[in-house]
Parts: structure tokens; sequence; C-alpha cells
């Protein structure tokens, strides 16, 4: 019954339960917990706030000091199997000590199967975040994430919180029903910052056709309702899914459909000259709405090696937005590698894009390229050496260009029997 747990959703699609929270290059690892301490330097920092002469404040050039803990692996039971994925970290600056903070993320996963045809799913993400570049590698890459490296525009602290619960209904050995939903809500400190609170339903039927395909459809309603901007929207998606094992260790998945967005709320417009002339004012407040259709889908071909996994991505659809875009189109390419060494060392790389364009909002599109590196090398069993790069760059057409990264050396206690990795 075990064995089933891990794939009755059929090759290529992962539960949104424990799903592959925890694991290390594809594989699942035990339960293992980490602390370290590392020497920063982080360039580039967006805080929220402009100087004397209106222009946005960059602070570059920060020395500092970093503590960090965490525990992360997998868990599995008779019935049942638990994913991890935790991390805390304290800085503290030679200068400008009012950047100093904490920052944690959590990604907490856990599937029960209540009967032969009965399983259960239960996630839990939440955090709060400070800077955006230095917890590139931190953030989750998982495509039901809510928080993704593009939704943390400005280095200033958000706090999150993704609760998700979906019923799995094993209808036969080939059919799978499923339905379920989560709530959610982002809080951003800063006051020019917006908010969101909202809820997400969904049902989905699933059918191996074979050995190694599966065909799926389903349906998904998401409410993102922002109180500072006086607005909210509904979206509608509608999609297929096509996933199959193309060998022993290659999988790729394809999600194809469309969602309707309907949004509502605020804008500032110009208004005529002879109004201007009356009033003494150049522009006013006024409502909007705006009911539109959008393709999405998503990619998906994930390579898995002995000790390593090899994964690229694309993904569009919507997003809750940053907190100056607000419903969003997202559109996302990622790629990963990550290497889990026998003995000594431990490798992983990620990398992507993003672009949000603003639904109703008439904003210029924000785009975002990112990259992160870490490397680890076990000098004995609970003691590991590590170096880490992270590295982010903001676009907005004409009006914003910003660069900003961290780099990182540390040392790090963490027993067990395979060199420390961080993702």
């Amino acid at each position: 019954m075990t064995a089933q747990i891990s794939n009755y959703l059929g090759p290529g699609i992962l539960s949104r339960g424990a799903g592959d929270i925890g694991t290390r290059a594809g594989q699942d690892v035990d339960l293992r917990f980490f602390v370290n301490a590392t020497g920063i330097y982080d360039n580039g920092l967006q805080p929220y706030s402009v100087d004397g002469k209106g222009q946005l404040v960059t602070v570059n050039g920060l020395w500092g000091t970093q503590v960090s803990f965490g525990a992360y692996g997998v868990h599995t039971f008779r019935h049942a199997r638990l994913g991890l994925d935790y991390q805390g970290a304290y800085r503290h600056y030679t200068e400008k000590t009012f950047y100093d903070g904490t920052d944690h993320t959590l990604a907490l996963g856990y599937t029960y199967q209540k009967s032969r045809r009965l399983v259960f799913d239960l996630r839990q993400m939440a955090g709060m975040i400070t800077q955006g570049a230095s917890l590139v590698g931190a953030l989750p890459l998982m495509t039901d994430s809510l928080v993704t490296p593009a939704s943390t525009l400005f280095d200033n602290r958000m706090s999150y919180l993704q609760s998700s619960l979906d019923v799995n209904f094993l209808k036969s050995d080939r059919t799978t029903v499923t339905f379920g939903g989560e709530g959610f809500g982002i809080w951003r400190k800063a006051t020019g910052l917006i908010g969101m609170q909202g809820y997400m339903l969904h049902g989905a039927v699933t059918h191996r056709v074979s050995r190694r395909i599966t065909l799926g459809l389903g349906y998904q309603h998401s409410h993102y309702d922002y109180p500072k901007a006086f607005g909210e929207s509904d979206i509608n998606a509608y999609y297929g899914t096509w996933a199959a094992q193309l060998s022993r260790n290659w999988t790729l998945s394809l999600n194809a459909g469309a969602f309707q967005a309907e949004v509502q709320g605020l804008q500032r417009v110009s208004v005529d000259p002879q109004i201007a002339a009356l009033l003494g004012v150049t522009s006013t407040v006024q409502t909007f709405y705006q009911k539109s259709m959008f393709p999405q889908g998503s990619v998906k071909l994930d390579r898995k090696f002995r000790r390593a996994d090899l994964a690229f991505g694309y993904q569009r659809g919507v997003s809750a937005g940053n907190g100056v875009y607000l419903t969003s189109q997202l559109e996302r390419e990622t790629a990963s590698f990550s290497y889990t060494g026998i003995r000594k060392w431990s490798f992983s790389a990620q990398g992507g894009y993003s672009q949000l364009k603003g639904i109703g909002q008439g904003l210029q599109p924000y785009s975002q390229i990112i990259g992160t590196a870490r490397v680890t090398y076990s000098i004995t069993s609970p003691i590991h050496v590590f170096v880490g790069y992270d590295n982010r760059h903001q676009d907005i057409v004409s009006t914003f260009h910003q660069n900003s990264f961290r780099a990182s050396v540390g040392i790090s206690f963490s027993p067990g029997d395979v060199p420390l990795s961080f993702h």
C-alpha cells in the first residue's frame, strides 16, 4: 500500500500532499537537521523607500554574518508519507544594522491512505521573508506555491500562509477523482504595498491509459481579495493534462487550457482639461471592471539519475501579484539540477525567468531573472563547508532596472550518511 501512495496519480503527476517536499536530487532522504554559520555579502538591496530627490534607494556592499538552521527530509509510514522542508535564518551586518533581521520558510506535506480507495493530501506552506535575492534559493519552485521569487519585488517584510487539503478517491486501479481546496494570504509590512487574502477550490479526474501514460481533466476556481486596493478577482480555470513515463528515467507532463479572470478595483485616470480647470485637479480615482479570457498551460520534463535530478519547466497562468502588480498573467521558465554524492560532495543549481502582466492595471510588464548555486563538501560525517551564490535581476521597461546578489561561505553541522544538500 505504501508504494501506491507515491504514484497513485500516475507518471509525472505529483500529489499536493507530501509530493516531492523534502527530497534531494529527486530521491527520498531521511529526516535531518542542520545549523550553519555563514559569512555573507549582499549587494543591490531594494528597500521600500526613496531619497530626498524622490528616487528609489538602493543599498550596496553589506558585509555580515548569518546563523541559519533547518530540517528537511521524508519519512514513510505504513500508510502515510511525510515531507518537510524548513529553513530559518538570523543575519547581522557590520554596518547599516537597520537591515538586520530574520527569515523563515516552511513547506510541510502529508499524504495518508485511509483505505484502499481513499487518500488524503495535506500541505502547509508558510513563511516570513524580507530579502528577495538572498532567499531565491529558499523560495519554493513548486507550481502550486502562492509565493515565488516574482512575488518579492521589494526587500520588505512579507508574511504568507497557504493551507490545502485534497481528497482523492481511487475509483479503480486506473482512475482517480480528486477534489479539494485551500486558503491563503500574504501580508506586507510596507503601507504602500498591497496584501492579499483568498481561497481556491478545484476538482480533477485522472485516468491511467497505460502503464506509462496518464490523462486528466480539471477545473479550478480562485478568489483573490485586496483590502488595501478595494479590489477583488475571481478566476475560473479549465484544463487538461497528459503525462508520460518516456523511459525508465525520463518523465514528461503537459497541462493546457484557459482561465477567465473577472477583475475589479480602483484606478487613477486623467480628467478633461475643462474639468481640471473647474476643480483644480488633473486626475481622479474611478472603479474598473474587466472580464477576460487567457490561455494557460505548463510543461515539465524531468530526468532522474542515481544521485541527481535534472528538471525543466514552463508555466503560463495567473498570479496573485507582488504587492504592486495585483492579479496578473504569469509566465515562467525554470531549470534546475541537483546532485547528492555518496561520500563527500553535493551540488545544486537553479535558474529561471518570470514575467507579470497586470490584468486591468495598465502597467508595463515586470520581469525577473534569477539564478542560484550551492556546493557542499563533507569534512567529516557531521561537519560540512559550503559556498553559495544567489542573483536576481528585475526589470520594468524604461523605468526600473535592478540587479542584486548574495555571496556566502560557511560551515554547517548536520549528522547524516550523505553530504548536506540545501536544495
